[in-house]
C-alpha cells in the first residue's frame, strides 16, 4: 500500500474527450480525489458555463474549471471572422492550458490531445481514449480500467517521483 501525501495535489482534467468519455469513472475519481484532500481542475476549451452545467449535471465534484476560450475573450484576444464566428488564434489557444497549468502550480494535467504537449512544463497525462490508459513518459502507463483508488496511488505515486526531477 503506497502511503498517501500529506500534501494537496491539484490535478488538471481536461473535459472534452476525456471526462466525457467516461462520465461515471471520472465523477467517482474526482470524489476519490477530494476525500483525499486533492484540488481538481477542470481545463478545456469551454465556454465555461457549458462545462459547469454538464459537471454538476453529472455530479461531477471540481474545485475550479478554467475555460480556454473565457479567459481570452476576458483578455480581449478574440478575432471576429466576417461569418460572425469568434476564433482565438492557433498559438494563443495551444498554449493556454499549458500557461495555466503552470502558473497555478497543477502537479499532472490529464488530456486526450497531444497536440498540446509540447508547451507543457507540467507532468503531462496522453489520455488514450481507445485502451482507456494514459500515458505520462516513456514506461509511465496508468491504466483507467483500474479501480479510482488504485489509479489515485498511482498519480501520487508518479507526482512524487516526478517532482524530484523538477
Amino acid at each position: 500500500m503506497i502511503m498517501k501525501s500529506s500534501h494537496k495535489l491539484k490535478i488538471g482534467l481536461d473535459y472534452h474527450g476525456v471526462i466525457d468519455i467516461n462520465t461515471k469513472y471520472f465523477a467517482d475519481f474526482c470524489k476519490e480525489a477530494n476525500k483525499r484532500d486533492h484540488l481538481i481542475y477542470i481545463i478545456t476549451g469551454g465556454p465555461k458555463t457549458l462545462v459547469d452545467y454538464k459537471l454538476k449535471d453529472n455530479n461531477i465534484f471540481y474545485n475550479l474549471c478554467f475555460a480556454i476560450s473565457d479567459y481570452y475573450i476576458a483578455k480581449n484576444k478574440i478575432v471576429q471572422k466576417e461569418t460572425g464566428e469568434f476564433i482565438i488564434p492557433d498559438n494563443l489557444w495551444n498554449i493556454a492550458k499549458a500557461d495555466f497549468c503552470r502558473r497555478s502550480q497543477v502537479n499532472i494535467h490529464i488530456d486526450d490531445s497531444l497536440k498540446y504537449i509540447n508547451w507543457f512544463s507540467t507532468p503531462y497525462c496522453y489520455y488514450n481514449k481507445k485502451d482507456n490508459k494514459g500515458y505520462i513518459s516513456p514506461g509511465i502507463e496508468i491504466d483507467f480500467n483500474d479501480t479510482v483508488d488504485k489509479v489515485l496511488d498511482k498519480i501520487e505515486e508518479t507526482t512524487a517521483k516526478l517532482t524530484c526531477f523538477l
